[in-house]
């Protein structure tokens, strides 16, 4: 599956405001972040997670694609949370030569969603390492259906439309797992 998303940070308080705006519908999912001691993968820009979600556990790979605001991204269900990941598994999954694998550590994730015709807004209050941050997401398949849900919702909340200041989850967690572990 191609991922395309803009996404933009937000402040406690835009969050808040944005979640008075829209009828969301709330889910909580636990990221489970893994890469080699080197942060091999990372440095590769693929993303290897285990999403715990209802009980259910899932790897999942990113893995960067030539196109803006897209990732390729791969998902199979596991039986549950593993410590460590093959690299033979990764490369049975994704097809990329990788590494083993170990486990850094988790992000939590309230995700508030709200579902228009081409996409979906995605709003997220993340806690990692003792961390609180706040990201807006539109997650979408018509690019134009999308500009526009973008451009409302950041007129409402008084926000720059601007796509390309936003590191994504995996990047925070790697700088607060760095600092956390210098």
């Amino acid at each position: 599956m191609i991922e395309n998303e803009f996404k933009i940070m937000l402040t406690e308080e835009q969050y808040k405001n944005l979640l008075s705006q829209y009828d969301f519908k709330t889910i909580v999912q636990t990221n489970h972040y893994f890469d080699t001691d080197d942060l091999q993968m990372s440095e590769r820009h693929i993303t290897v997670r285990v999403r715990e979600l209802d009980g259910k556990f899932y790897l999942q790979m990113k893995l960067p694609t030539s196109v803006n605001f897209s990732r390729v991204e791969l998902s199979e269900e596991l039986p549950e949370l593993p410590e460590t990941l093959s690299g033979s598994r990764l490369k049975s999954l994704s097809g990329e030569e990788c590494s083993d694998v170990k486990r850094l550590g988790a992000l939590t994730t309230t995700r508030s969603v709200w579902k228009f015709d081409g996409g979906e807004v995605d709003v997220d209050k993340s806690e990692y390492f003792g961390k609180t941050d706040y990201e807006l997401e539109i997650e979408f398949t018509d690019e134009e259906a999308a500009r526009g849900v973008f451009g409302e919702i950041s007129q409402k909340l008084g926000i720059s439309q601007k796509t390309d200041v936003c590191t994504g989850k995996i990047r925070r967690f790697l700088e607060e797992f760095k600092k956390q572990n210098s």
